[in-house]
């Protein structure tokens, strides 16, 4: 008989429903209820394109997103409710305290470009049916490179100074990433290779909240791994900041984690209850490596030690991944795991004494800063992205519901 959720059944890939209940709990309800929803506010709005236009309301959001939603007389309901939630700045965020706790987060981009890729993105490929929307969709495996880019991208606008602030770049780009998600969600619904009895919800709130942890618990963790640890006070910063952002997305409120030992909580039901890996999720990570991650490990090698990159990446996705779902991946064995896990600690000590060394952590930072700037425009060059983000991206290749309203099923 199957678990239900609710008065629907589980989805059929949901694994060890039983167990979790046993071991989160009312949490684990909450959770597996989530399957079956979406972002109530986001899917509304899109819902209106079928009146408005798929341009005419980006336009709009755009112009809310930097004006203001008064600016937008013609603002239907869905919108101006949308941006009733958005506005509506939740009592526990301190926005100057999470700018001077992330100040110094950039002296360590080479280290977090190197985590986003091997960890952030690859941890979430561990899951068939939260990789499902990448694949019919067909936006991934065809070019690793550009989607990378476009994760980078936002990134890069909300770890500015000031890049969750109301009419800043980074709280657009996070209202666009929440309104793609909304535009994917509603062609799957519509399209027959969408089963919504395996997956539920495409993109559902149990899957957006795990976002979180893909970019907070996991590369902190990351950081630490290969000797590039935030100081305390920015570790608390970075869960902060990252709980704000949930919000923008659209997480309900009681599945949007507060700080370390939440997300390590949701992290742990997930990783428990997660589908099964299958072939797409083995071609992911295969795409990610092969068009994107080796070659930037080469790209820091003579070369004469290219050949050390790819077991240099296996040994990076072991180490962030653990050897169980590296396993299931199909990640091979590294002898540079070892090297890898050496290393590690030795850095973060000797980059934990220069944190303590007066003067030094603003001038890593500003080098930093300098580096993030070459290597944005050097991928962009190498990969030929010229957008941000997917919505705005050129025609060409396969079509994308977020780009191309007239895409059929």
């Amino acid at each position: 008989m199957a678990a239900t959720t609710g008065e629907r059944d589980l989805p059929t890939t949901v694994r060890n429903h039983d167990e979790a209940v046993r071991r989160f709990g009312d949490h684990a309800t909450t959770y597996f209820d989530s399957m079956w929803e979406g972002d109530p506010l986001a899917d509304a709005f899109v819902a209106d394109f079928a009146s408005i236009g798929h341009g005419k309301g980006m336009r709009m959001l755009r112009t809310a997103c930097r004006e203001g939603i008064d600016a937008v007389p013609e603002a239907p309901e869905s919108l101006t409710a949308l941006f009733a939630g958005l506005d509506d700045v939740p009592d526990w965020v301190d926005l100057p305290s999470i700018y001077r706790g992330s100040r110094h987060f950039a002296r360590y981009t080479r280290q977090s470009g190197i985590v986003l890729g091997a960890a952030s993105l690859v941890s979430g490929y561990a899951n068939s049916a939260a990789s499902r929307p990448l694949e019919l969709t067909g936006r991934y495996v065809e070019n690793a490179g550009m989607r990378t880019i476009e994760v980078g991208s936002w990134l890069l606008a909300i770890n500015q100074q000031g890049g969750l602030d109301r009419f800043s770049e980074g709280f657009e780009l996070t209202v666009r990433v929440r309104i793609i998600h909304a535009l994917v969600r509603q062609h799957l619904r519509q399209s027959p290779e969408w089963d919504d009895a395996a997956w539920g919800v495409a993109i559902p709130q149990a899957f957006l909240a795990y976002t979180l942890i893909e970019f907070c618990l996991i590369p902190l963790r990351g950081m630490r791994a290969i000797g590039a640890p935030y100081l305390p006070r920015e570790v608390d910063t970075f869960y902060a900041m990252w709980r704000y952002i949930g919000h923008l997305l659209g997480i309900r409120e009681d599945l949007l984690p507060v700080d370390e030992a939440d997300q390590q909580r949701l992290e742990d039901l997930y990783l428990l209850t997660r589908p099964e890996v299958d072939d797409y999720c083995h071609r992911l990570v295969g795409a990610i490596n092969d068009e994107f991650l080796v070659p930037e490990i080469e790209e820091l090698l003579p070369h004469r030690l290219h050949p050390v990159a790819p077991p240099t990446v296996h040994a990076l996705e072991r180490i962030f991944l653990g050897d169980g779902i590296a396993d299931e991946l199909g990640v091979p064995a590294s002898r540079m795991t070892y090297v890898v896990r050496v290393l590690g600690p030795f850095l973060c000590l000797l980059n934990g004494l220069i944190d303590r060394v007066p003067g030094t952590m603003g001038v890593r930072t500003r080098m930093g800063e300098r580096y993030r700037v070459k290597q944005e425009e050097r991928l962009r060059s190498r990969y030929g992205v010229h957008h941000d983000l997917v919505d705005d991206s050129p025609a060409g290749g396969q079509a994308h519901p977020a780009r191309d309203p007239g895409w059929s099923c």
